[in-house]
Parts: structure tokens; C-alpha cells; sequence
């Protein structure tokens, strides 16, 4: 039986094609493995979801495993996932395996500086909360919303030097050696910044995309040391 190939690029790792029959495909590259969803029985065409995320994606794991996807969606994921070990990478300072923006956006929100615009995440809430400790640290679930006071919303824009969230108020937070904690929950990122009584967090995570920021800024904050 020929294999039908249902996407060109695999959702998490990119190398190579999910592909397989009978609603049941995979990535020779990565073992990612999609099935086809099912209703009474019946394949639903454009419903799929994952039984099994590649290899050394567990960061990525929780929001792929949570509802199903369109194909559209699974094509719409390729590149965007970063393997454990990419973020191990990321944390200690080596951004080589990083992948700026290309929104035009990004492009133009340091357009008078030498900043490169490193991460874009858009539909973020910032909020105010109890101040943290020194140090990072990984909460292995929600933030607790009841203890915050939502200030603004936006997308947010990183740079090595800066973190922006265009809005009302146009909320800029330096990466500088005044930034002294770091926390990161499976939805939002935490940080402190010397002398404040309060922590800035950011709201609406992916689970992957806050491990990506967390790691983003240990690796800059260890830079900075």
C-alpha cells in the first residue's frame, strides 16, 4: 500500500514529511505520530491529534497532546517547536539554534537601535504579582491569576537588551543585571527586577513558548554575570 504523505514538513521537528495510511502517519526523523481523529467510529478528515511527540520535544508535549488539530494548523507548526536540547543551549547562551521573527512587525520595533528582535509572542496579558526570590525557578502549572492585577495586553517583542509590549502604556522591561528573578509556569512568565515590590507577569502562554522565553532570558542573565 503506498504511503500518503499529509504534510511536507513535520510539526515538530521540520526534516522530514508526516507520512503513512488508514488516518495514521509519522516522521521517520523524529517518531512524532498523528492519527487521524475519530467520531462514532468515523474518521473526521481534518481533525488529527498526537499520540506520540518526537523525541526530546517534552517541553512541547502538554499543549500538542491537549486538542486536536487541523492540517493547517500541523503545517502551520513546522519550526516553531524547539527540542530539550535546544533550550538547553538557549539557557546557557548559545543562540545559534534560535529563530528571529519574520513578521514585519518584529522587524521594525528596534528600528533605531542594534537590537535584534529574537522572540515575537503575540496575545499576552501583563499583569502585576507577588514579588519573586533570586534566582530561576519552573512552577509545573498554572499561575495563580487570583493573586495578579491584569494591566494591559499585546503581543510581546524580545530583544537581547529589552522586552516590549506595545500598548496604552508601552511596557519596557530591560534585560540588565537589575532583572533578579526569573519564574515560568506551564501559562505565563514571571520576572523581578531589583527595587520593585512587585513582579511583572506575562499571561497566555503556550507551555513551549514559555520554556522558550525562560530559557532566552537564563541565557542572557548568565551572559550579563
Amino acid at each position: 500500500m503506498s504511503e500518503e504523505v499529509l504534510i511536507d514538513a513535520c510539526p515538530i521537528c521540520g526534516e522530514s514529511a508526516l507520512t503513512g495510511h488508514e488516518g495514521q502517519f509519522s516522521c521517520v526523523s523524529c517518531g512524532t505520530q498523528v492519527e487521524q481523529r475519530r467520531w462514532l467510529g468515523v474518521r473526521r478528515r481534518d481533525r488529527f491529534f498526537f499520540r506520540v511527540v518526537g523525541s526530546d520535544y517534552t517541553n512541547a508535549e502538554p499543549d500538542l497532546t491537549a486538542r486536536p488539530f487541523t492540517k493547517a494548523e500541523l503545517a502551520r507548526l513546522a519550526g516553531s517547536c524547539y527540542s530539550d536540547a535546544d533550550l538547553e543551549a538557549i539557557a546557557a547562551g548559545d543562540l545559534s539554534c534560535l529563530r528571529s521573527p519574520s513578521s514585519q512587525v518584529a522587524q521594525v520595533m528596534f528600528p533605531q537601535s542594534r537590537e535584534t528582535c529574537q522572540l515575537q509572542i503575540n496575545g499576552l496579558i501583563r499583569a502585576e504579582g507577588p514579588s519573586l526570590s533570586d534566582g530561576t525557578r519552573k512552577i509545573n502549572g498554572s499561575a495563580n491569576r487570583r493573586t495578579l492585577k491584569k494591566l494591559d495586553e499585546g503581543n510581546l517583542f524580545v530583544s537581547d537588551q529589552r522586552l516590549i509590549l506595545p500598548s496604552n502604556t508601552h511596557t519596557i522591561i530591560r534585560i540588565d543585571r537589575k532583572l533578579t528573578g526569573i519564574c515560568t509556569f506551564s501559562d505565563a512568565v514571571a520576572v523581578q527586577r531589583k527595587g520593585e515590590d512587585k513582579a511583572t507577569y506575562f499571561l497566555g502562554f503556550e507551555s513551549r513558548d514559555a520554556s522558550l522565553l525562560a530559557a532566552f532570558l537564563q541565557g542572557q542573565l548568565e551572559h550579563l554575570r
